[in-house]
């Protein structure tokens, strides 16, 4: 909310300018996601008397279905909407392609991919996300997160291979599925995936035009879009103290930041800065009212008060988002992630699958990322 103009030293000057509150609304719409696992009848039935050798394969293809779902969310939380996992010869990028073998981008995004993901490859023209020619699909067969490299086959099952038509023109990849392949597919209100960190508060400041949920963020992006802080001149201590004390002198009354969170490479660097300057605390979490987590963050000192610095491998490479909790919120319709049942149709877990001896189970949630506070958040671009 921003203040009308009726405001003056003069009495009849503030009646003449008098003008409503100017305010804007997000219409955050909910995106769904899904992870699914198939049980054979002849599992079902030879496992059926026999608890022990039917709970530890369903359990297994249980949690791993929730951990695929649970990932996915991790890394779309820092993301843009986009589906984006990885990129290979993207802008100044020197990744590459060759008999299948992707050197990607940025090493740690090898992080993003397993063994057995479809994947396409498209380019991106202002929002418009294009499949690569015949819309070929690349199925991982194996993953270096070392060497930053991924490997795929052009074929279910087969050898290494580039798939047709994949190339450096087309240089993102991302799950099949996760990208609205349509003119203005990465718009808000056509993306497939959560709104995450980047797209609340984008690298780049909104260009005219802009709609972000129906909201032209150009107007004013500090505002509407958080701040932008460049610190690849200064060390990342310094950085992240300078970007506080920005948004500090937003006076939003949010409030003062309290969570940065960073790349373990910049959080190392970080850690090597401070040497025996450092100091830690416990940030605990609580997962449900019989649950709680842990964990070890490095404590920021600024000028509004300590920050918790925490390490997130999802965090892009060389950037730190400054947050501030309570502005944020993730809403879904029942919990995140949860058996997806079809009451009245099929109210059981699992349901046949047509044409098969088999039953699907299938994992998923209908949500999205809120900010009701954009200015009360940064993202830092860091020298390392």
């Amino acid at each position: 909310m921003q203040p009308g103009g009726g405001r003056s030293g003069n009495y009849g000057n503030a009646g003449t300018y008098a003008s409503a509150p100017v305010t804007v609304e997000f219409q955050v719409t909910r995106v769904p996601n899904y992870s699914s696992f198939q049980l054979t009848g002849d599992f079902l039935r030879a496992s059926a008397e026999s608890i022990g050798a039917f709970m530890p394969a369903a359990e297994l293809n249980t949690k791993a279905a929730f951990q695929a779902l649970g990932n996915d969310y991790a890394l779309m939380l820092f993301g843009d909407g986009s589906g984006k996992r990885g990129s290979y010869g993207a802008g100044t990028g020197t990744g590459s392609i060759s008999t299948g073998v992707i050197t990607l981008d940025s090493v740690q995004s090898a992080m993003n991919f397993t063994v057995g993901m479809a994947l396409v490859s498209y380019s991106v023209s202002g929002q418009t996300p294009t499949q690569s020619t015949s819309a070929a699909l690349g199925y991982v067969i194996a993953v270096d997160t070392g060497l930053g490299t991924v490997t795929v086959s052009a074929t279910f099952g087969g050898a290494a291979g580039t798939p047709t038509n994949w190339s450096t023109s087309f240089p993102y990849l991302a799950q099949v599925g996760d990208v609205n392949f349509i003119s203005n597919g990465l718009n808000s209100a056509n993306m497939l995936k959560m709104a995450g960190f980047a797209a609340w508060i984008p690298s780049t400041a909104p260009s005219s035009g802009d709609s972000f949920f129906t909201v032209n963020r150009s107007t004013n992006p500090s505002s509407l879009a958080g701040l932008r802080f460049n610190g690849t001149n200064e060390s990342i201590q310094d950085a992240l103290i300078d970007s506080v004390n920005n948004l500090a002198a937003l006076g939003t009354e949010a409030g003062d930041p309290d969570f940065i969170f960073i790349n373990p490479v910049s959080y190392q660097t970080l850690v090597k800065q401070l040497t025996s300057q450092g100091v830690y605390q416990m940030v605990k979490a609580k997962i449900n009212e019989e649950v709680s987590i842990s964990f070890k963050a490095l404590v920021l000192p600024t000028a509004n008060g300590e920050i918790a610095i925490l390490q997130d491998r999802n965090c892009p490479a060389q950037t730190a988002y400054v947050i501030t909790l309570k502005t944020w919120k993730l809403r879904f319709m029942g919990k995140m992630a949860q058996f997806i049942t079809w009451p009245g149709f099929y109210d059981q877990i699992g349901i046949p699958v047509s044409g098969s001896d088999a039953v699907s189970v299938t994992v998923g949630g209908y949500g999205n990322l809120t900010c009701n506070a954009p200015p009360a958040n940064a993202v830092v671009s860091l020298a390392q």
